[in-house]
């Protein structure tokens, strides 16, 4: 007789915050900006696209200049987490952080 075995699916996504914050208003131009991108060494083909948004963004943008930020290893408390990213957030006027896949 076979033996059976019981498999747990679990949910690895995030509940998210509890209060629905608004988004913050678009930026008119990127003309004279900081543009911060977000990456990590996990997505290979979006490392490639900003690199690639790196250097075109000053020509063809007028992008003042670009930020790539590096989560590094994700280990720690949601507070060390969040002060990573705020550093980020704060020295940017504009982001991309993802392609929205």
């Amino acid at each position: 007789m076979a033996r059976q075995s019981t498999i747990e699916v679990l949910d690895p996504t995030a509940t998210g915050p509890s209060d629905l914050l608004p988004l913050a208003p678009p930026v008119d131009t990127l003309r004279g900006k900081v543009l911060g991108i977000r990456r990590d060494r996990t997505w290979r083909s979006f490392t490639i696209f900003a690199d690639v948004v790196r250097q075109e963004a000053p020509q063809r943008w007028g992008v003042r200049q670009v930020i790539l930020f590096d989560p590094g290893v994700r280990i720690g408390t949601t507070e060390e987490e969040r002060q990573k990213v705020a550093g980020f957030v704060r020295g940017i006027d504009a982001a991309i952080v993802g392609l929205g896949t």
